[in-house]
């Protein structure tokens, strides 16, 4: 289940957005969380699968426009990096925001290309 991140979840977001390389350093960590609070078309969501109660995961997204959605950073904790929850939580995003066409970065624009792959799949068999 993807929810929005709220200013009380801070320390969980933080703790996953440093499992990510470029953001190990406490000062650019902040700056980058500082950067997501300060507009909305900025968003940070914080994911749990269905059978955990703890956050497992992070989103954080740029809404460009109404059709564009960048999607910044994704990073689950050690435990819970699948491929099959990576995509849960692009997918949850998507079931929220239908109209979204979702984009990476340079980082993870493979992920959302192998993501959009399974989910077009998926979305024909139904």
């Amino acid at each position: 289940m993807l929810v929005r991140a709220r200013k009380d979840s801070e320390k969980t977001v933080m703790g996953l957005l440093a499992l990510l390389p470029g953001l190990r350093e406490i000062d650019h960590l902040n700056a980058e969380i500082a950067w997501y609070y300060r507009d909305d078309n900025r968003q940070l969501w914080t994911w749990r699968d269905d059978d955990h109660n703890q956050v497992q995961g992070v989103l954080g997204v740029e809404v460009i426009n109404h059709k564009i959605t960048l999607v910044r950073h994704i990073s689950l904790t050690p435990d819970s990096r699948k491929a099959a929850n990576y995509f849960a939580i692009l997918t949850d995003y998507q079931v929220q925001y239908r109209d979204a066409y979702l984009m990476g970065t340079l980082d993870n624009q493979k992920l959302i290309n192998k993501w959009r792959k399974n989910y077009q799949e998926q979305q024909s068999h139904n």
